[in-house]
């Protein structure tokens, strides 16, 4: 078995970013409403910790907003 490190979480650019993790979502998502240096921040967290969005609570998610509507 391989030793591999954690994946970075949307926790973990939050923290780093020194923002919520609805505002990293904003930012992963493209959403407007984002000022450029927050979003900058969140960038350079995301390059910073290697972090990609699971793809598997993308589609959990998606799921619960087509429930919700």
């Amino acid at each position: 078995m391989r030793n591999t490190p954690p994946r970075a979480t949307v926790f973990d650019v939050a923290e780093l970013a020194g923002v919520s993790i609805k505002t990293v979502s904003r930012v992963v998502n493209s959403e407007p409403n984002v000022r450029a240096t927050t979003q900058e921040r969140v960038d350079r967290a995301i390059a910073a910790l290697n972090y990609l969005p699971s793809e598997v609570a993308r589609r959990l998610a998606a799921q619960r907003g087509a429930k919700n509507t």
